[in-house]
């Protein structure tokens, strides 16, 4: 069957789902309008279209496409769910979002680590072809499992940057370490994927027969471009984030003294 762009399919795990983030965002933020709803809006959004939308179905039978809702859940979803967390004086998970926001403060490689060694676990060709053989079956646990892992490392991964309390980022220079060896693990992935023998992740090899292929895209080019999808767009936006945490670090260091201090007091509470 050819992949349209008229085929939706609303897997009802994946609406459970989206309705447990909606309800957890609700509750965390005590039920009341937010400012910053845009970036939840916006990441729920995105996840429904990667995996409803006919993006989905591509990416069933398109390595590269795949690679496409692996990014887009992982660098865009997973950080905006974070950025959309607004000040949460009056949330009844406070002390709660403060603590876990301190630990991963304190143990920033903990949050490394998670982010990106769950993007390296659904990669292992044995994971991925039997993760990708049951997304087939007509009822499946996986794609729920597979699209919630890829928002969980997001979440994780973004969180001692983008946090809700400014006073639990970890250092600039910090960060930048942070995200540039997050570049350099996405760099190894992919390699590895340009490069690797053509039939290491089963599932995708042999199926671009010529009836079945409206692109006219082989195998090898496929896997190609899945590789350089997750090398190029991934490490652009891990280095677009150094450069923020580069200009947020200079302005810091040219604040006055005694302005310094009133932020320092007044940053546990301020997610602008």
């Amino acid at each position: 069957m050819k992949p349209r762009f008229d085929q939706w399919h609303f897997d009802p795990l994946i609406m459970i789902l989206i309705a447990g983030i909606v309800y957890l965002y609700c509750l965390i933020t005590g039920f009341r309008e937010v400012k910053n709803i845009i970036y939840f809006s916006l990441a729920l959004f995105l996840f429904i279209l990667t995996e409803s939308s006919p993006l989905h179905v591509l990416g069933m039978r398109y390595f590269s496409a795949h690679m496409i809702v692996h990014v887009i859940e992982l660098l865009i979803c997973g950080p905006l769910l974070v950025i959309s967390l607004t000040p949460l004086i009056l949330s009844p998970l406070y002390r709660s979002i403060l603590a876990l926001s301190s630990f991963f403060s304190k143990y920033s490689w903990l949050a490394w680590l998670s982010g990106v060694g769950i993007m390296w676990f659904w990669h292992i060709p044995a994971i991925f072809d039997g993760s990708m053989n049951s997304m087939q079956r007509s009822f499946s646990f996986i794609p729920v499992l597979h699209g919630g892992c890829m928002l969980l490392a997001g979440i994780l991964f973004s969180w001692p940057i983008f946090g809700p309390f400014k006073s639990t980022h970890i250092q600039p220079l910090s960060g930048i370490v942070y995200l540039f060896t997050a570049c350099i693990s996405c760099s190894l992935l992919g390699l590895l994927i340009t490069f690797a023998p053509l039939n290491t992740w089963h599932h995708y090899f042999g199926m671009h027969m010529p009836s079945e292929n409206p692109w006219n895209i082989s195998p090898a080019e496929d896997q190609q471009a899945a590789g350089l999808i997750m090398w190029v767009p991934c490490c652009f936006v891990y280095l677009s984030g150094c450069l923020l945490l580069l200009y947020r670090w200079f302005t810091e260091t040219d604040l006055p003294k005694n302005q310094t201090g009133i932020r320092l007091k007044t940053s546990i509470i301020d997610h602008d």
